[in-house]
């Protein structure tokens, strides 16, 4: 009977202490109180955000061989910042949100460049979207033609650029549609992305009639995928629920509308030879031609 009383008293006292043994390491008690205070940083989520960290890879793409291609079209899209659905690609305008946290689409790529981790590849009018990587570009040169705003110091030495978002109201990219018959599905990817700056006064500091849309560089859209990858775009539905800009593209997360595609005229632009909602009405054709010949290569 002692020895079940004494066995039993051993168990209360190691239940009672099992929370005195659990104590939070992290957390420090407060001379003259009995509550503990966590040494961790203090933070403004309740959870710890590991979906978008520094060490996500994209998705990688499938390799495609040539013979697997039966059909590849290129295609050119502008995609309209102010749309509602490609709001979140536009803000914030001027710099970063909460530490670097959050960009806009235009911010993240000058974060990039500014980092060496992009190369930025200049827009010859003569040239234009034929051969858009064939020559380099740099800072000084996009500060130019992005409207960016020079602070020097007492002695003039450059101290900072600054540039204003607000004026990129667009972006342009290039993508290649193809029909793989591998895995007998149309698909699509990215080759180059480049912002619209609408310049809004002339050499003169002349306010112009009409904004004047000019390409300040372009990137190589697999280059910028790293970078996507790791910096979360803003989900207006839901603070939980975040997705990389790589995801966005990936996923085909905005809305935008064809411009041009490949053709035996040099892949002039729909604005060459169309007019008003023409232009508008080309686009929603060749988008339905694009679907019409993914359907046509199945049997049923």
């Amino acid at each position: 009977m002692k020895v079940r009383r004494y066995f039993i008293g051993t168990m209360v006292c190691a239940v009672v202490g099992l929370p005195l043994f659990a104590q939070n390491v992290n957390t420090s008690m407060t001379p003259g109180s009995s509550t503990p205070i966590p040494s961790q940083s203090p933070t403004t989520n309740v959870y710890k955000k590991e979906n978008i960290i520094p060490e996500k890879k994209p998705v990688p793409y499938a390799y495609i061989r040539e013979a697997d291609v039966m059909v590849a079209k290129d295609v050119w899209r502008t995609i309209d910042l102010r749309q509602r659905m490609n709001i979140p690609l536009r803000y914030p305008l001027e710099g970063n949100m909460a530490d670097g946290e959050r960009y806009s689409l235009f911010g993240l790529l000058m974060e990039g460049i500014q980092t060496e981790e992009i190369t930025p590849y200049e827009y010859v009018p003569n040239v234009g979207w034929k051969d858009p990587f064939s020559k380099v570009t740099n800072l000084k040169r996009i500060f130019e033609l992005a409207g960016g705003d020079s602070i020097p110091d007492d002695e003039g030495n450059l101290l900072e650029v600054r540039y204003d978002g607000s004026n990129i109201m667009q972006f342009e990219i290039q993508e290649q549609w193809f029909f793989d018959k591998q895995h007998s599905v149309m698909k699509v990817r990215i080759v180059a992305l480049a912002p619209v700056y609408y310049e809004r006064y002339d050499e003169f500091n002349q306010e112009l009639p009409v904004p004047r849309p000019q390409i300040p560089f372009i990137v190589y859209f697999p280059q910028c995928r790293r970078l996507f990858a790791t910096h979360a775009v803003y989900n207006p539905n839901n603070d939980a629920q975040e997705i990389s800009f790589d995801d966005l593209f990936f996923q085909r997360r905005f809305d935008s509308t064809i411009i041009a595609e490949s053709n035996v005229y040099g892949n002039r632009p729909l604005t060459s030879f169309k007019l008003g909602q023409d232009v508008l009405l080309e686009a929603e054709k060749i988008k339905k031609d694009l679907f019409i010949l993914e359907h046509d290569l199945w049997e049923y």
